[in-house]
């Protein structure tokens, strides 16, 4: 009873900080710094996720105290079961490669997320799916069953869906300052590309780690917190280059000290840039003991929560209305997700030739967000 209660806990607090994460994110861009000017700098946005990310180092050292503790009884298991070296720490600047794909496919979703609604940036991420599924055919040699293309059309279909249903909504939206909207924006449609491209650079980074621990072991914990260092350290360094070279006086991105003087510049943005930085510590940590717990398909099937909550929060907020064509897209959306993880059997609705080739191992444990960013 007492685990199934903790399980419960966990589950809810998973959805919660992931939905809190992007909910602040996107207050953040709705604050202004200045007389018609709101808050842009998805390059500082990186940074501060990375940082929060980079943190998981502090409940990897609790983990670690604990373990001696318990006489590392608990690492000594996990050896006997997993007889893959650990990954050795002069080596560890292979998850530098993924940080990389981290920053660029985090600044990309940056910038689309101050074009779209929040709710359709979280449903485009959906797209993840289908490009780690790709990547992992052609790179990592895996194969993909029939249900699985299914699934992965279901989801591409949900995705249009949400895109077309977006230019409603975004006419209607509190964030849009016009009364008349393009039958295509075209401010919306650049947010989705961005959004879209950047699921590109995470399912390579997805690939690259799914290649690194099948070589190497080493604890989420860890990884997230090696990955959040290098990323903040080289998000960092790039801020600082190109405010000497092309970015000073711009008040662009790589205008270092607009960036951060924007960043100061409000209470509230600051408050916000903490609340971020700590929901990405806790959905890291929480999602890792959940998936401990459970599995990682018990996760992603647990966190197709948070999209709906994200939804219900924003059009609460008054930052966007319902939209029953964008309902339609979730739905399938989800659907197409937990049938892809195997969290949801439909063989008995389907002709048996979808099912013939079922016993295939699934291409990635399961496509969520263990290492989530944003």
């Amino acid at each position: 009873m007492a685990n199934k209660l903790q399980v419960t806990f966990l589950a809810i607090g998973l959805i919660i900080t992931g939905c809190l994460n992007s909910v602040f994110t996107k207050y953040q861009d709705n604050q202004d710094v200045s007389p018609g000017k709101k808050f842009e700098q998805p390059v500082l946005q990186t940074l501060q996720m990375f940082i929060g990310e980079a943190a998981a180092f502090i409940f990897w050292g609790l983990d670690i105290v604990q373990r001696k503790k318990n006489g590392y009884q608990e690492l000594e298991d996990q050896q006997l079961i997993n007889s893959k070296p650990n990954l050795p720490l002069w080596k560890s600047y292979l998850l530098a490669i993924p940080a990389i794909c981290d920053i660029v496919g985090t600044t990309l979703m940056m910038v689309g997320l101050a074009y779209v609604p929040v709710s359709i940036y979280q449903m485009t991420r959906g797209a993840l799916i289908l490009f780690v599924a790709i990547f992992s055919i052609i790179f990592l040699k895996r194969s993909i069953s029939r249900i699985e293309w299914l699934s992965l059309f279901t989801v591409v279909l949900g995705i249009a869906i949400v895109g077309i249903s977006g230019n409603s909504n975004s006419g209607s939206s509190a964030e849009s300052s016009s009364t008349t909207e393009p039958l295509l924006n075209p401010r919306l449609l650049l947010g989705i590309a961005m959004i879209l491209t950047a699921q590109v650079f995470v399912a390579t980074q997805f690939v690259f780690e799914e290649h690194i621990i099948s070589k190497w072991s080493i604890e989420p914990l860890k990884m997230v917190g090696f990955e959040g260092t290098f990323g903040s350290i080289i998000v960092f360094l790039v801020m600082f280059f190109g405010d000497i070279t092309v970015g000073h006086d711009t008040k662009g991105p790589l205008d270092l000290q607009n960036a951060f003087y924007e960043l100061f510049s409000s209470k509230k943005i600051i408050y916000s840039s903490f609340a971020i930085m700590l929901s990405i510590l806790f959905f890291n940590s929480i999602g890792i003991m959940l998936t401990s717990k459970l599995s990682a398909t018990a996760r992603s099937t647990i966190d197709t929560c948070r999209t709906l909550l994200v939804w219900v929060v924003s059009i609460y907020l008054g930052w966007e209305s319902f939209v029953f064509l964008q309902f339609i897209g979730f739905v399938l959306l989800v659907l197409g997700t937990l049938v892809f993880n195997g969290a949801l059997i439909i063989d008995n609705y389907l002709p048996r030739w979808f099912s013939d080739d079922k016993n295939k191992p699934l291409i990635i444990d399961s496509i969520d967000e263990q290492i989530e960013r944003i």
